[in-house]
């Protein structure tokens, strides 16, 4: 029954009017004019001696959830609301409770109520009394177009806004909240305001305190929050008589395992995983139609709130190319937040030229080959030379001829669908190669070396004259076909190699011409010489050693090897009457001897800016006269006379990373190539001190009773990103300490400290830190960036009892994680029910030994990086513990090769970035839950990763031993996995469990209809009451 009678009340504090239409349930919609953009709060007010003061029989709900945490005695405390939804408000007094539902509405500037209890527009005398506490210049949330929703001496509640709302939301993330505010003008005597912030989270239907602090600045930073999360940031400004409260959520986290499960002609299917927190309100898919050249032609978007995170894209026309982009949503009221949109191909990568390369090239040719994953949608390849089209072929090389010597080209391959609908195409720069030199001679009548070769820009010669033995003379580099040699000897023989130069690539082959020397005093015009002359054998001291070292001169080891022998022979010299600095020449294997001959250059060190030899016969008896042990000197070479030390690995303490070098009357260890010394950053020091401790990349881990350490080689970053390099270690929030060689941390096992992710599961808990490497500021361009993560994971027993000495081993793992536009690069394993690989397990299950087990290993990855590496599956294990070093080991698959007679691969390893294979179920020895671990390794394209499998078989509880630190590999897990033992004969099996879960559904079934029932006698009942009430 409608109560057709409408108020309309005018309001002198605005600009605003509120007409009002009552319904039997009471509906008052309120206009309201437009005077400017304005935020709507709620607002409330409690005395001191009310029941209110200690909360213990008043509340105050807002869409039910609680605000009894946010409020202040005496201060009017608000929180925003939303516009165009509804919301429900109720207010318990007492005994008394009051409902309010209502919505507010921007376009039509109007508000709309629905309850029994119609709001005031007029505050009574206590209500005047409170609102008189703010001056002009303080900001009110409900200052504009106030409705009193309940006034009494002890308790206000109202509904308004304020066209100059105080606090502004700067920015946000998926765990901050930057909140700035407005503050009111201070004389320059004043006293620094101090203002209060706090933060409320709303959980379990309340809001609770989160955090509460003070600041001078006008703005603060909150952090370590969780995303996608509803949160009240509030402020109390100094000498402010409210608490406003702002009301937002945080972003969400971006989903994961993004990944193509089924593709064909006509459809795409894709699947992922929610985030970490399993927060979000639904995710948005979103399909982009593209061209041949990766352009967006179209793009669809798609609202999946389905709990199964799988969604297909059908009836795709033919020839069309896709991608798929996914965002987390979180979603409050009208406040929608995005995560980063995770993009990946969708049909796109079976059909696009995913490598377009320059195999070979000669000085009128160039041969190109590309790949191309699936070629069963490419009717044809175009080839376009220098922009215009070449030919087309179905093979995916060919070569281009017919062209000039020493030239660059620029071409373009295009992969075709149908007649014409290109689906891929790239382009690439091209050279043909030198000619070569003709006709080298010498001309003994200006002894000048001539030829013909080619000519044009980029064209250069390069030469080596040599002695008829083989000794090189002299080496460089000529602009033109022509050589003088002067200063030869006269009637000795020699040997010249020319080779054509064309953009820094020679010729294959060189041209040689061997000849008499002839004397012939002109002057040389040859261009600067690339390297110097040698020195001669009468200018070095020569020093033999009764061992055998080959090094590559490029590499670490060599110069610390160079640093050290050069030091021993300066200590030898300390006492030279000129100051003596040396320098190591080369090393050289003594023929037919186990002998290493190494030569040095000694120069007077007082001289800086010059290199002024000295004459080594002086410094040899000078050496000879200190009579030094195990050093002898004969026929102008010293001789080093001490044992090797180094022989065996018995006679020292040298690592397997490291490599031992004698010294005298002793050793030293230095790291191999590619491996860095990190003892100095351990704790506690390796003993002894003097040992290097070397790990690959200078990268370790550390997880200790109450911390974690880790760190990486300054070397090994500067030479990867080819300059000064800039580190931050989790976003910025822990300090990086830096040394002389490394770049390390250490910091408390506690997630609030230095920004530490901490991830939880039900046997085990993970530490993670993050290191970020970018170059310096000072580099502009770049594109390289670097990720480096380590992890501790502590079984959660060994946790619980760090307190204690408990001798518990622990599981740790670290993984360089390459990024291109901050895309992560990892592993995983995931066992699924069956062939399909659709639905995997994600929790601990129970099998029987008939079952049979799927398996994959795959790259967790879509980047650009990830599409230049392969995937190998090098073993798999089971244990029965989550430690996949444990004692009693059950390999199944080992060095690639199975080892167990019911093991079939599903697709070939090392060929792509997934590997699959099935197994069946079996049992272990102490019958406790089993764990299954694989060693996988990532290799590049050009890397053979497949393995050839003899037919020789083991045992599953094989003991063979393997190296669990295999170059580039990493260990990943998945389990536990309970053995159901098979029923005896004549055993019948108990369907208990699912005779209990049907009467849990019956149950529950008639639950819900008694309650339905029981809800629409009430309401009837209610209406009747009203109705009677109404005729009365």
């Amino acid at each position: 029954m409608i109560i057709d009678k409408e108020h309309r009340f005018s309001f002198c504090r605005t600009c605003f009017a509120f007409p009002f239409i009552l319904f039997i349930l009471v509906p008052h919609t309120i206009s309201l004019g437009s005077c400017s953009s304005f935020t709507f709060s709620i607002c409330w007010k409690i005395s001191n001696n009310s029941l209110f003061g200690s909360w213990s029989e008043g509340h105050l709900w807002l869409n039910a959830t609680k605000l009894k945490s946010i409020w202040r005695e005496d201060t009017f405390s608000s929180l925003t609301v939303a516009t165009t939804v509804e919301h429900k408000l109720t207010l318990q007094y007492g005994v008394m409770v009051r409902k309010w539902i209502f919505s507010i509405f921007p376009g039509s500037h109007s508000i709309e109520f629905r309850s029994i209890h119609k709001p005031d527009q007029q505050p009574i005398n206590s209500t005047l009394e409170a609102l008189e506490l703010f001056s002009t210049n303080e900001v009110f949330a409900c200052e504009n177009s106030t409705l009193y929703l309940y006034q009494d001496p002890d308790f206000i509640l109202m509904l308004g806004h304020t066209v100059r709302y105080p606090l502004t939301l700067e920015s946000r993330s998926t765990s901050m909240l930057l909140v700035s505010w407005k503050e009111k003008m201070q004389s320059p005597t004043a006293p620094v305001p101090v203002h209060s912030v706090s933060l409320y989270h709303s959980e379990m239907k309340a809001y609770a305190a989160l955090s509460v602090d003070s600041t001078h600045s006008n703005h603060y930073r909150f952090t370590a929050l969780e995303s996608c999360s509803s949160y009240a940031a509030c402020v109390e400004m100094a000498g402010s008589h409210s608490l406003t409260c702002l009301s937002t959520i945080t972003d969400p986290e971006v989903p994961r395992h993004f990944q193509v499960t089924l593709w064909n002609s006509s459809s795409v299917t894709v699947s992922w995983d929610c985030p970490d927190n399993r927060k979000f309100s639904f995710f948005l898919v979103t399909v982009l139609y593209l061209n041949g050249t990766n352009h967006v032609l179209e793009e669809r978007s798609f609202r999946h709130t389905l709990d199964t995170f799988v969604f297909s894209q059908s009836d795709l026309p033919p020839c069309s190319r896709v991608k798929f982009g996914l965002q987390t949503v979180c979603q409050a009221g009208t406040e929608a937040r995005h995560s980063r949109m995770v993009l990946i191909n969708g049909n796109t990568v079976h059909s696009e030229i995913e490598n377009l390369w320059q195999t070979s090239s000669g000085p009128d040719n160039y041969t190109l080959s590309w790949v191309v994953r699936n070629t069963s949608s490419i009717s044809v390849f175009r080839i376009y030379h220098q922009g215009a089209l070449h030919y087309t072929t179905l093979l995916p090389s060919h070569t281009v001829a017919s062209l000039l010597p020493c030239s660059q080209y620029s071409a373009r391959v295009e992969a075709l669908c149908g007649d014409s609908v290109v689906m891929s195409s790239k382009t690439v720069r091209t050279r043909t190669g030198p000619r070569g030199v003709s006709e080298l001679r010498y001309r003994p009548e200006d002894s000048t070396a001539l030829w013909i070769g080619g000519t044009g820009q980029g064209v250069a010669f390069q030469y080596q004259l040599s002695y008829d033995n083989g000794s090189t003379i002299q080496q460089g580099r000529l602009m033109e076909a022509l050589l003088r040699l002067p200063g030869l000897i006269e009637g000795a023989r020699y040997a010249l190699d020319v080779w054509e130069e064309c953009d820094g690539e020679w010729s294959a082959d060189p041209a040689l011409v061997c000849f008499d020397g002839v004397d012939v005093s002109v002057n040389a015009h040859v261009l600067p010489v690339a390297s110097t002359l040698k020195p001669n054998e009468d200018q070095v001291l020569a020093f033999v050693v009764p061992w055998l070292m080959v090094l590559d001169p490029k590499t670490e080891p060599w110069s610390e090897l160079k640093r050290i022998y050069e030091k021993l022979l300066e200590e030898l010299l300390k006492e030279y009457p000129i100051k003596t600095r040396v320098e190591l020449v080369a090393f050289k294997e003594l023929e037919g001897e186990s002998k290493t001959k190494i030569t040095f250059q000694g120069f007077d060190a007082s001289i800086t800016d010059a290199d002024l030899p000295l004459p080594p016969g002086e410094q040899l008896d000078h050496i000879q006269s200190l009579q030094p042990p195990n050093i002898t000197v004969k026929d102008g070479i010293i001789y080093w006379d001490d044992p090797d030390e180094c022989a065996t690995p018995d006679l020292n303490r040298c690592d397997a990373n490291s490599l031992c070098v004698n010294t005298l009357n002793s050793y030293t260890c230095v790291c191999q190539h590619g491996f860095y010394d990190v003892g100095p950053a351990f704790v506690p020091p390796p003993t002894p001190a003097s040992h290097p401790v070397c790990y690959e990349k200078g990268m370790f881990t550390q997880c200790l009773d109450r911390s974690m350490a880790g760190g990486i080689a300054k070397a090994f970053l500067i030479g990867y990103f080819g300059g000064d390099v800039m580190v931050v270690l989790n976003e910025g929030r822990c300090a990086i300490e830096e040394s002389e060689t490394l770049y390390h941390f250490r910091v408390l096992r506690k997630p609030s400290q230095c920004g530490t992710i901490r991830l939880v599961n039900r046997t085990h808990i993970e530490f993670r830190n993050t290191l970020t490497v970018t170059l310096s500021k000072e580099r502009t361009i770049t594109r390289r960036d670097l990720k480096v993560i380590w992890k501790c994971i502590y079984p959660r027993n060994y946790v619980r009892n760090t307190q204690i000495n408990v001798d518990m081993e622990w599981i740790t793992s670290h993984s360089v994680v390459e990024y291109n536009s901050s895309h992560e690069l990892g592993l995983g394993m995931t066992m699924y029910s069956d062939d399909s690989f659709s639905y995997g397990y994600r929790d601990s299950i129970a099998l029987h030994l008939s079952d049979v087990l799927f398996f994959e290993v795959a790259l967790l990855t879509n980047n650009t990086f990830a599409s230049e590496v392969l995937l190998e599956v090098i073993s798999c294990w089971a244990t029965e513990s989550p430690d996949p070093q444990d004692e009693t080991k059950g390999f199944f698959l080992l060095d690639g090769c199975p080892v167990d007679s019911t093991f079939h691969w599903l697709s070939v390893n090392g060929v792509s970035q997934r590997s699959r294979f099935s197994i069946h179920m079996f049992t272990m020895p102490k019958e406790l839950p089993i764990y299954m671990h694989c060693l996988a390794r990532i290799c590049s394209h050009d890397e053979d990763c497949t393995t050839n499998c003899t037919t020789q078989r083991l045992s599953k509880r094989s003991t063979a031993k393997w190296d669990p630190y295999i170059k580039v590999a990493v260990v990943v897990s998945a389990g536990p996995l309970m053995v159901i033992p098979e029923a005896a004969p004549g055993t019948k099996l108990s369907n208990w469990n699912e005779a209990l879960t049907m009467i849990y559904i019956v149950g529950g079934t008639m639950g819900v209809l008694m309650l339905t029932m029981l809800g629409v006698s009430a309401t009837k009942a209610i209406m009747n009451y009203y109705e009677r009430a109404w005729l009365q």
